[in-house]
């Protein structure tokens, strides 16, 4: 089972009020269901293709209205690998619809969303996971980048779902694709933080654990990377000081230079791959005396432009 499921299967076993267990089948209706004409009258028929999503919409309306709906399931199809299951509700569908203010009172769709729904957070929260839960999916946090995202038919309602999670300090964006509108959040604190608004605080749990897993192993490669790339530029750098010494030597020779240039050269040749802070920490003993970091910079950069001036480069 996907990440995406196992969110939907926590959320779909909450047990809450019955004006959420209301704002949730609300959502639900509002955002997936067709109605169907048949020689027995009007059927409201729900799409979903995952068993726990369909059981919670049997178990709303059970527990909502003490209701029984039936329910099919469409076996897998040559281009279709997932198992689609179809709820049907045909006994006091106009009704219900109709207390849920799906529909008006005169049987024609409520265009607006139910505002009554957006005055408490429990209403909220209920609004949104029964939105998230036929319409909605999730990354594995484990496997993949972190994406969250939910399908809308028409971005009518967005900046309503927008104000409501922004108060929550959840930015949703949207983006207009082939099979919709879709909104969607990218960043893990917030992916986190809507998890936690729609009721999932296992799957909060097990995302919050594989986000610093994963940051504390970006943090591992980043610095495996970056002494990687510092050892090599020492590498380069000591090879280049080894080069200038064996050109200096043979050209110029070791009496005429200076003291410190021939404590640098005792050093960079004792320890040919030791980093300048290793080869200060060795100067005292190898050569009686302490010579820093910068100092033995500025050793290897005079060494250079001697080898320079040999060779007839302008430094």
């Amino acid at each position: 089972m996907s990440f995406s499921s196992d969110v939907k299967k926590e959320i779909g076993n909450l047990e809450v009020s019955i004006t959420s267990y209301k704002a949730e089948l609300y959502s639900i209706i509002r955002y997936k269901s067709n109605w169907m004409l048949s020689s027995d009258g009007l059927k409201l028929v729900i799409m979903t293709t995952l068993n726990v999503v369909a059981r919670r919409i049997v178990f709303l309306f059970k527990k909502i209205y003490e209701v029984d709906v039936e329910i099919q399931s469409i076996k897998k199809q040559k281009l279709d690998y997932k198992t689609k299951y179809e709820i049907i509700l045909a006994e006091h569908a106009l009704e219900i619809c109709k207390d849920l203010k799906v529909i008006n009172p005169d049987k024609t769709i409520n265009e607006q969303i139910d505002y009554t729904l957006l005055k408490s957070d429990e209403t909220k929260s209920a609004l949104i996971r029964g939105l998230f839960l036929v319409q909605g999916s999730i990354n594995d946090p484990a496997t993949s980048n972190y994406h969250l995202e939910i399908i809308l038919d028409d971005a009518s309602d967005f900046d309503i779902f927008n104000t409501i999670l922004s108060y929550y300090g959840i930015n949703m964006k949207l983006i207009e694709r082939r099979k919709g509108y879709v909104m969607y959040l990218k960043r893990s604190e917030q992916i986190g933080d809507f998890l936690k608004f729609i009721g999932a605080d296992n799957s909060v749990f097990y995302f919050e654990n594989q986000r610093i897993m994963r940051d504390y192993n970006n943090s591992i490669n980043r610095v495996i990377n970056c002494d990687i790339a510092n050892e090599e530029k020492m590498m380069r750098s000591a090879k280049r000081q080894l080069d200038d010494i064996e050109y200096l030597l043979k050209n110029k020779g070791l009496m005429q230079l200076s003291e410190r240039i021939v404590n640098a050269i005792n050093l960079r040749t004792t320890y040919p791959d030791y980093s300048l802070s290793d080869l200060s920490e060795e100067s005292f003993d190898l050569v009686g005396k302490y010579i820093s970091k910068s100092g033995l910079s500025h050793c290897f950069n005079d060494i250079h432009r001697l080898v320079l001036e040999l060779k007839g480069i302008k430094s």
